[in-house]
């Protein structure tokens, strides 16, 4: 076999390397990695929210340049992201704020119109399906209509029940109109993140956990009454939430049932608080829905991050990872809310010049790489070679990856290190010893083949 090393840290991008066999013979100190003999199937594939932001921006691009940028993000020449996440009406990452029928307690929906997302976002999307026209795409409301809720504003709030009913009508009015569209949903999620109203400063709203299995309960009957095969992924909140799903799950009748899976983000817990949801509710899928750059911290370069929590949601039997907003301006916006976010990709206002985030570059390692039918196999450090002492608080992390069996002669390897130091690596293969040396705040694709 013969190897290539992929490298990305803060002094190369891509750069390539040759990486030698040792065969029968290893180094001495060097960390052996272990990779497990238990293969994880059903990965879905990556993707970014499609936000009415990053459509507004996509909008004010050169067609030429967009179509470019689109063929980068979303086609098997590019990063080949092929998951998207919608919004429901507006999220805090758009131009607008508005829902579908903003007439107060029109309980019949005379008033639904999607004309708004008929402007830019629509098309925008319409552009990214002609470029990959199996993109999988879920959907989410960041607020149902304001009058619907507590407070009567579409920021902040509380779900009210009596609206259960109508609200689930409301979502398969969106459902269907996006298919006149040529826009096909396939899953959705009742509501992003439903422990928080956010203080009223962006689209958001509550949901008593019970109120949300209700609903889920009521939805699915209404997909299923307009012949509509739409997956429901419940909750799409934090990981140091997960034991009000297993609480939900565990107690409100039907609910494992009417729902496909769970949806997370990362902004607060561990993801791997969620294993006790798979090991409860094996039938039941596990999404990571949210996650995206900081504008101001490490925008290009936090690679290592991100390739550390993709390794982590794959050894967590995530079935997809979705990050936050396709592209958003320099300053991140259009933005309806108070956070400072970046875009997997930025535009700037005045010369139109894209920036490219750490995230963007560390999807570059990784997407192409998966497809539906990959098996692949958790890479852990040998417990040899766990913390040294000495060198507390400034002890280096673990190394962090997988490896990749598309059964096609390849073997492709992702290893992460976050280190500030170089780490000398070795691993068994396919009746050979490997030996990788990884830079410094590093992510490397290592492609062994025949």
């Amino acid at each position: 076999m013969k190897g290539i090393q992929i490298l990305t840290d803060k002094n190369h991008h891509r750069t390539e390397l040759e990486v030698f066999p040792t065969f029968n013979v290893n180094v001495a100190r060097a960390m052996t990695l272990a990779i497990s003999e238990e293969p994880i199937t059903g990965f879905q594939g990556f993707g970014v929210a499609i936000t009415g932001a990053s459509c507004h921006e996509l909008s004010l691009m050169d067609p030429e340049a967009r179509k470019e940028l689109l063929n980068k993000v979303y086609s098997k020449d590019g990063i080949g992201l092929s998951v998207g996440r919608l919004s429901i009406g507006s999220s805090d990452y758009s131009a607008e704020l508005y829902s579908y029928d903003d007439v107060p307690f029109d309980t019949e929906l005379r008033h639904f119109s999607i004309e708004r997302d008929q402007k830019y976002i629509i098309p925008m999307i319409k552009e990214i399906l002609s470029v990959n026209p199996d993109l999988f795409l879920f959907a989410s409301p960041w607020s149902p209509p304001s009058w619907m809720k507590t407070g009567g504003n579409l920021c902040g709030g509380y779900m009210r029940e009596v609206f259960l009913e109508c609200y689930a009508e409301y979502t398969v009015k969106y459902i269907k109109a996006y298919a006149e569209n040529g826009i096909i949903i396939s899953a959705m999620t009742p509501q992003n993140e439903p422990n928080t109203q956010q203080s009223g400063t962006m689209p958001a709203c509550i949901w008593h956990p019970e109120l949300e299995a209700k609903y889920i309960g009521i939805l699915k009957e209404k997909l299923q009454e307009s012949n509509l095969d739409v997956k429901i992924w419940m909750f799409d909140h934090n990981f140091a939430d997960a034991n009000r799903v297993l609480w939900s799950l565990d107690n409100c009748e039907g609910l494992a049932n009417n729902c496909d899976g769970v949806a997370f983000h990362y902004y607060a817990g561990t993801i791997e608080e969620t294993k006790k949801i798979r090991k409860a509710y094996p039938e039941l899928d596990m999404h990571f829905t949210e996650a995206g750059p900081r504008l101001y911290d490490h925008y290009g370069d936090d690679w290592c991050k991100w390739g550390i929590m993709v390794s982590k949601a794959l050894k967590c039997g995530n079935k997809s990872f979705t990050g936050w907003n396709l592209m958003l301006n320099e300053i991140g916006g259009p933005n309806i809310g108070p956070f400072l976010c970046g875009g997997l990709v930025t535009r700037h206002t005045v010369t139109g010049e894209l920036d490219y985030s750490g995230q963007y570059k560390a999807f570059n390692h990784i997407a192409p790489y998966i497809r539906k039918d990959s098996e692949v196999y958790s890479v852990s450090v040998n417990e040899e070679y766990d913390v040294q002492m000495h060198a507390y608080p400034q002890a280096s992390q673990e190394i962090e990856g997988f490896l990749i069996d598309n059964h096609d002669g390849k073997y492709v390897l992702v290893l992460i290190n976050p280190n500030d130091d170089k780490q000398q690596t070795q691993f068994f293969l396919n009746g050979s010893w490997w030996y990788v040396e990884l830079t410094p705040e590093s992510i490397s694709t290592i492609i062994l083949e025949d």
